[in-house]
């Protein structure tokens, strides 16, 4: 028999104050007898196979900023107890680092502090459409569509808009990715294998190019967390990927349904996507099964998902965002919702707009609190930035509203319509990190101050 050893742990890092996760665990030599040992106490373990382990992580050992000491301990082996892996223990994130802010697609940032600010703090020409802004390390990166002409990345400086690097051409439409110091590019022609690229996200150096095999129509953007980037891929039938940040190599492919316009969503323990009647989801390290559900039918198409409260809110519908609420963890119905665009969430509050009207829900018994219809043009999804909400409109405005009362507080109208989409390269929207609200709007992408000590 294998000798006991412990290889790797996922997650490797996790929010402080975070919900209970499952974590997974892989070595060699276990047994129905192994058990993971967190801080050398022991978790509730179940033996998937001789290689890998699943334990239940509560919220209390996440409750605090700091380190978890992670080893396997069985007394049917010679070892005994295995050497340890740390998992980080670490701040929430105040990045934008994918689509609706963050891998999980909630919408929601909070900033130690906020100032509605009178005008932009800058305005740039991307010279063509701008994609959905990562915000992070001092810079904002977007993809730009070139309009028949493939698309380009660039890096612009978070305090002045001025170009730190870039641009670097890419064939295609193209959305990205942030993680860890690193950038994460999907590049993308009908009829052809997607392309996934990194580069440093401090120079602009590329690090890797890995080609997506197996399918043509690639209209998902990708999400980065925790040592891999995940996208689908459609065409015969879908195929949703997962690439090992490091080295470009694939680490492994699922089959789905259908496998368009669905960006991952990704949590400590989850990888979950939606097409029409089915919602998967999938453990982010090894691509297990752990459920899916299926209403009945099956079609073109797709859409991203959000996990909030552990819950899945997934636009399962044939068309549009509508959708059906599963718990995280078991798949279990917990109910429906509608939606134009993806819901956004803070704590107990879903912001969905439906049929052009911004409504505040609460989670726990699903009561309208308020409701916006603004100019009755409002598009996109709805984020979150500590206490207020901002939406955008189609005819260029913004506004931000007091997320307890839905009172709109502030207002700014753009000479060009807010570019929105969370379907098809590029995705695009309003997104929010390290103190900046970034717009898109037209061929520019602008920035306003929020809080200059987030």
């Amino acid at each position: 028999p294998a000798q006991l050893t412990l290889n790797t742990i996922s997650p490797a890092k996790v929010s402080a104050g975070g919900a209970p996760f499952v974590l997974t665990v892989l070595g060699t030599g276990f047994t129905s007898t192994s058990t993971v040992l967190w801080n050398g106490s022991a978790r509730s373990t179940t033996l998937v196979s001789t290689n890998e382990l699943v334990a239940q992580i509560t919220s209390t050992d996440i409750a605090s900023v700091g380190t978890a000491s992670i080893s396997v301990q069985d007394p049917s082996s010679s070892v005994g107890t295995t050497s340890s892996q740390t998992l980080t223990i670490a701040p929430v994130s105040i990045d934008a680092v994918a689509f609706q802010i963050n891998p999980a697609h909630t919408g929601g940032v909070s900033f130690a502090n906020i100032t509605l600010p009178t005008s932009a703090a800058w305005t740039v020409d991307v010279g063509g459409t701008p994609s959905y802004a990562l915000i992070a390390g001092g810079k904002v990166f977007v993809t730009v569509n070139l309009s028949g002409a493939g698309s380009q990345l660039i890096a612009l400086d978070q305090a002045t808009g001025a170009t730190v690097w870039g641009p670097i051409a890419l064939g295609g439409t193209a959305n990205a990715a942030y993680d860890s110091g690193r950038i994460f590019v999907l590049s993308s022609s009908i009829g052809n294998a997607a392309t996934m690229l990194a580069f440093d996200a401090q120079t602009g150096s590329p690090l890797w190019s890995t080609l997506l095999a197996g399918q043509y129509a690639f209209s998902a953007a990708p999400t980065a967390a925790d040592g891999y980037v995940y996208t689908g891929g459609a065409g015969s039938g879908g195929t949703l990927y997962a690439v090992d940040q490091t080295n470009g190599k694939i680490a492994w492919t699922q089959q789905v349904e259908n496998g368009d316009n669905s960006t991952p969503a990704v949590t400590a323990d989850g990888v979950y996507v939606t097409y029409p009647c089915w919602t998967y989801d999938f453990r982010p390290a090894t691509g297990d099964s752990i459920w899916n559900a299926n209403t009945g039918c099956e079609g073109g198409g797709g859409a991203t998902p959000v996990v909030a409260s552990q819950q899945v809110y997934s636009p399962n519908g044939i068309s549009g965002y509508d959708g059906m609420i599963y718990n995280a963890a078991t798949g279990t119905n917990t109910g429906t919702y509608n939606a134009d665009a993806p819901p956004a969430f803070t704590s107990g509050i879903g912001y969905f707009l439906q049929s052009g009207t911004l409504r505040a829900i609460t989670q726990s018994n699903n009561t309208v609190e308020w409701s916006f219809a603004g100019d009755g043009h409002l598009a996109g999804a709805p984020i979150a930035v500590s206490q207020y909400v901002f939406i955008s409109s189609s005819s260029g405005n913004v506004y931000a509203l007091d997320g307890a009362t839905g009172q709109q507080v502030w207002q700014v109208t753009l000479p060009d319509p807010i570019v929105v989409s969370a379907a098809g390269l590029p995705f695009s929207g309003l997104s929010a990190g390290d103190g900046l609200l970034v717009v898109p709007a037209g061929q520019t992408v602008s920035a306003y101050v929020l809080s200059t000590n987030p």
